[in-house]
């Protein structure tokens, strides 16, 4: 069975987990209500990436159903970690460090980094550049090979604006945007398909670069070009650059005999079936296990002397702006100067209809995690959460304020077009919530300062020439996110 549209939303295979910094506040808000504001619930605040794997994947798992492994990189050892629920009659047996006896998980969107480090690769080649457009790579191909008026209103599109979601591309083609039909184009598109859909597809906007915007189509289309480029499959591409060079014997799409290795896939309690596809490969379709996705992960932190070269540190440079940080080819970015200490993380997340992943990098400590689960409502997040505040901490000491300053603050700030913050007062206490959501107490921690604690989040007011408050900044993560005051602060209901 799949899951219900709203869980398969238009954010399936996004980077659902740090961004953008208002998902997290929202995740702690969502139990909180005006009638009585709360703090968030608070995860649990000892986990990091030092954290027994063990112990992480306990609290990755939750109460879900399923397998979940974790692997950790640190100091140069790997290590693993398991939950199982329900827990088998007798005690596991520990997680091996050979792959091969490691059971086999579906890694998601972590694809697109894959395809991400095809395009580094291709790029250190001198075989493309990031200005290549779609219309440029069509060109040659398009009468000889089937391609013919495929290129449609798309052909500006620049290889660096599929990477980065710049490229003013829908999620889906053909208007698809969530739900069921997503789930059913995933699986159908063969190439041709694809190639059709193409000439169909509208941008968002006029003329690319638009501002960042997740889209499956955009990633599978870099793939799909990358292999015209060299005249092979995205699979062969990926097998022969970067998971044969690397030994990474259990990362595929196709699984053969691997097939029984693979961890039952949940949604809940219901179960799932594979999550297999086609001309979309290049977005979500690689499975994988821990100790493959470590060695991929040591492989990138080796740097341009490690085995993948230059493209492993090209990788990883912020190439555009996204959703309050940066992205590389396809690698979210975490951490700038100047925002909470200017460490850099690197990480991606996937979701399929039965698993959920996420991987992380931290070059500056030499660490990597790899979450991998067999239940697609994992709460991924708590552990999340508590790694992104180990790396980027925020004050949380309440100093005193005067109640009667708290006022200056009220209104609401817009973050985007689509997003906005309401600030408002209530028993001597400022309330910060997304319109629709509910409230969450920020705590006072200097001037113009504010903090939600549960999260590790960020309030900074702006003040004009007048001392008037006319924006706020609010940091998260590693993320920053600048939002304007635009109005009056939402009445608030009555207890």
């Amino acid at each position: 069975m799949r899951l219900p549209p709203r869980a398969l939303s238009r954010h399936c295979l996004a980077a659902w987990l740090l961004a953008p910094t208002l998902a997290m506040l929202v995740a702690a808000t969502a139990a909180a209500q005006p009638r009585q504001p709360q703090q968030p619930q608070q995860p649990q605040q000892s986990l990091t990436l030092a954290t027994d794997p063990a112990v992480l994947a306990k609290a990755a798992l939750g109460p879900e159903r399923g397998t979940l492994v974790v692997g950790t990189l640190r100091n140069g050892q790997a290590a693993y970690g398991a939950a199982y629920n329900p827990e088998p009659p007798s005690p596991p047996r520990a997680i091996a460090g050979n792959s091969a006896e490691q059971p086999m998980f579906e890694i998601g969107s972590v694809t697109k980094v894959f395809t991400g480090l095809l395009l580094a690769q291709a790029v250190e080649r001198g075989d493309l550049k990031l200005d290549d457009t779609v219309g440029k790579l069509l060109a040659g191909k398009a009468e000889g090979e089937g391609l013919a008026g495929t290129v449609g209103t798309v052909g500006a599109v620049t290889l660096r604006q599929l990477v980065t979601h710049t490229g003013c591309m829908p999620v889906m083609a053909d208007g698809v945007t969530g739900g069921a039909p997503l789930a059913e184009q995933f699986r159908s598109f063969d190439k041709a398909m694809f190639w059709a859909a193409l000439a169909r597809i509208k941008l968002t906007a006029a003329a690319p670069p638009c501002e960042a915007a997740y889209s499956n189509f955009g990633m599978a289309l870099l793939g799909q070009l990358l292999a015209e480029r060299y005249g092979t499959s995205w699979g062969e591409l990926v097998r022969a650059r970067i998971t044969e060079p690397l030994g990474m014997n259990d990362t595929v799409i196709t699984l053969g005999d691997k097939a029984s290795r693979m961890a039952p896939a949940f949604a809940g309690d219901r179960r799932q079936p594979l999550f297999d596809m086609l001309a979309y490969a290049p977005a979500s379709a690689l499975r994988s296990t821990a100790a493959d996705m470590l060695t991929f992960s040591r492989a990138v932190l080796a740097g341009a002397n490690g085995p993948l070269g230059p493209a492993a540190v090209r990788m990883l440079t912020p190439l555009a702006r996204y959703e309050g940080a940066e992205i590389g080819y396809a690698v979210m970015v975490r951490g700038q100067e100047g925002v909470q200490g200017g460490r850099r993380t690197y990480w991606h997340a996937g979701l399929t209809e039965g698993y959920r992943t996420l991987w992380l990098l931290a070059p500056d400590t030499g660490e990597a995690l790899i979450v991998l689960s067999s239940n697609a409502r994992a709460p991924l997040q708590a552990v999340m959460l508590a790694v992104g505040k180990s790396r980027y901490p925020v004050s949380t000491v309440e100093v005193p304020i005067d109640a009667r300053r708290l006022d200056d603050y009220k209104g609401e700030f817009r973050v985007s077009k689509t997003k906005a913050l309401n600030i408002t007062v209530r028993g001597g206490k400022l309330l910060v919530r997304e319109t629709g959501r509910g409230y969450n107490a920020l705590t006072p921690t200097g001037t113009d300062r504010f903090a939600v604690t549960g999260i590790g989040a960020q309030l900074v007011f702006r003040r004009d020439a007048g001392n008037a408050v006319v924006g706020l900044t609010l940091a998260q993560g590693g993320s920053q996110l600048d939002a304007q005051r635009v109005g009056e602060a939402a009445a608030l209901p009555q207890q």
